[in-house]
């Protein structure tokens, strides 16, 4: 039986580090004890502990999505049982997005070259914590810090789609992957139609149910990965604990945090009608964030190649690069259509609330069901993943199109919304899989992370400009509109203040002096074409962005060489009894000359 070159047997030599799997340049970059393996040999059986090791990352992305959509759903009802303001209820949902993007890579970084096992126990310990605190939460601070704090544990997301893709042969990476998503995407129907119904049997304390639920979810994740994921070591060392954490990036990680939380704090703060761009709350972070963000860039580019943005990560060709734009890309897409579209909903089509609105939300999350496994088999038949990532993108602009166009067509908006599911589901699934096949895979947990935390970071960006034009159209168009519409039927343009109010909320209409059915009609109508005018423009200026990434997907080159039967990371893997010395995986030495 012949050996492949990319998989060559390392001589091993009295030296510690001579035991780790390296490159043509002595670079170790693959997991110890995985040399040797044929890549055209068929794996005949998958043990059943890789296959609950798989179940239990796609229960943890579950609970990941399921965390960020439910809290979400159910802000105004957190934010009026416990008294909470407008600013107040805008960090439920960013109080635990801004941690994950900055805490990802370095959960990844650590994993990757120390071991997992540890780190993913501890990560749903504190969840466990985190769900207590919000279920019995008697503030806003407490559901606040819950949030941050399982903000911090989100991080583990792109560790637990590197767990799935590595424990399986290479040639199921598409499968492994779509089983993931597959079963994350069910975390909106969960989110959105039982904990919608939860809070409509019980209007005051019903959300709670959100944290109870994420609660037995925790539970599940802490127990299984307890007592079924036994990874071997991943790498050997004989430096000493301490020595492990100097090796550590801690600069870079430093300039990250510096970087990354006050930019998408002020992202956040922009995006909030009370503060927008003109305030400082929203500007001065931001410009501190990306004075500290382009020095992390430029440290990690020119003041060490072994930091947490590992330079080995760059040497496979454009695909990893560019697998990272066109996530970010995406990334902008899938959070203006999560945010930007639901507020549509809400405004034109359907009661906030309503099991109408909830219906119209799906067809994004839920089209995936389909498309996803007959996505995944053809990549899988064809090694081909750039040809349907393109068609995803495609999707994406035919949806823009087709929402910006809908004006007060609900029916028309929902199918565009299915549509646009359609292209979510290709690059969530595929992109990941690109990104992981052009890593070394030594590094596949960092190469998830960054894809998760640069998604989430163009998201924040994309939904910040898309804030920024909808305000530019609406925050003085608005009272314009109404007062031309209402003042040439007699009513009074002392009262507007009141009307306008009582038009965009419900609430104190019947209080308005001079209101009549006809002039709420009218005003009600101006309202609603400005907003629509608003919806349009935003729709369309994100167009371009989905054209660009069509284009970038025809640039990437399809790893079909990767795409064979070698496991990256098998859960049995032959490691000598030597080498097990520092259970749950250590640096080389040369560790300790190199910044992890």
């Amino acid at each position: 039986m012949s050996e492949k070159p990319t998989h060559e047997h390392v001589e091993r030599s009295a030296m510690v580090h001579d035991s780790y799997a390296v490159d043509e340049t002595n670079t170790p970059v693959t997991v110890l004890g995985t040399m040797g393996q044929d890549p055209d040999h068929q794996n005949e059986k998958i043990s059943w502990r890789v296959w609950v090791v798989v179940a239990l990352c796609a229960l943890a992305q579950l609970q990941n999505t399921y965390i960020s959509v439910a809290p979400a759903a159910a802000a105004y009802s957190i934010a009026g049982t416990l008294g909470g303001s407008t600013g107040e209820r805008i960090w439920i949902v960013q109080a635990a997005s801004v941690p994950s993007i900055v805490t990802g890579p370095i959960f990844a970084i650590i994993s990757d070259v120390y071991g997992r096992r540890y780190l993913i126990i501890a990560v749903w310990f504190i969840f466990c914590i985190t769900a207590i605190v919000g279920m019995t939460a008697k503030d806003m601070t407490a559901i606040i810090g819950s949030q941050a704090a399982a903000g911090v544990c989100m991080g583990i997301s792109g560790i637990m789609y590197a767990v799935a893709g590595e424990v399986m042969p290479s040639v199921y990476r598409a499968y492994s992957q779509t089983v993931v998503n597959v079963v994350a995407s069910t975390a909106s129907v969960i989110a959105l139609i039982a904990m919608g119904a939860a809070m409509s049997a019980d209007p005051l304390n019903g959300w709670r149910w959100i944290w109870r639920t994420a609660l037995i979810m925790n539970g599940i994740l802490l127990i299984g990965f307890t007592f079924f994921y036994f990874p071997p070591p991943r790498t050997v060392s004989n430096l000493t604990l301490w020595a492990k954490v100097k090796t550590l990036d801690w600069i870079g990680y430093f300039l990250l945090i510096t970087g990354l939380v006050p930019l998408l704090m002020g992202l956040a703060w922009s995006s909030d009608p009370g503060y927008g761009w003109h305030d400082p709350h929203s500007y001065v972070p931001v410009a501190i964030g990306c004075v500290g963000f382009i020095a992390t860039l430029v440290y990690e580019w020119k003041g060490t190649s072994r930091g947490f943005l590992d330079h080995r990560l760059f040497t496979a060709g454009r695909n990893f690069p560019l697998s990272l734009f066109l996530v970010a890309v995406e990334g902008s897409l899938f959070y203006i259509i999560n945010n930007i579209y639901p507020t549509e909903v809400n405004s034109l089509w359907a009661p906030p609330g309503s099991l109408e609105a909830s219906a119209r939300l799906l067809p994004f999350f839920l089209v995936i069901f389909p498309v996803a496994p007959i996505m995944s088999y053809y990549v899988t038949r064809t090694k081909d993943l750039k040809w349907p990532l393109c068609a995803g993108f495609v999707c994406f602009g035919v949806a823009t199109i087709g929402l910006a166009m809908s004006g007060q067509n609900a029916a028309m908006a929902t199918a565009f919304n299915g549509v646009a599911g359609i292209g979510f589901s290709a690059p969530l699934i595929l992109l990941l899989s690109m990104v992981q096949l052009s890593a070394p895979p030594l590094f596949i947990g960092v190469a998830s992370a960054l894809t998760i935390s640069v998604r989430t970071l163009g998201g924040s960006v994309g939904y910040a400009i898309a804030s920024a034009i909808y305000g530019s159209l609406t925050n003085d168009q608005i009272p314009k509109a109404i007062l031309e519409a209402v003042v040439p039927l007699g009513f009074d343009p002392a009262n507007i203040g009141s009307l306008i109010v009582g038009l965009t909320t419900g609430q104190g209409i019947a209080t308005i002096p001079g209101v009549t059915g006809q002039i709420l009609g009218a005003g009600s109508a101006a309202l609603k074409a400005t907003e629509v005018h608003g919806y349009k423009i935003v729709w369309f200026a994100f167009l371009p962005g989905s054209i660009i990434a069509a284009l970038g997907c025809a640039l990437l080159k399809n790893p079909k060489e990767r795409m064979n039967w070698v496991t990256d990371a098998p859960l049995n893997a032959d490691v000598p009894v030597e080498e097990r010395h520092e259970a749950g995986g250590s640096a080389p030495d040369t560790a300790s000359q190199e910044k992890v």
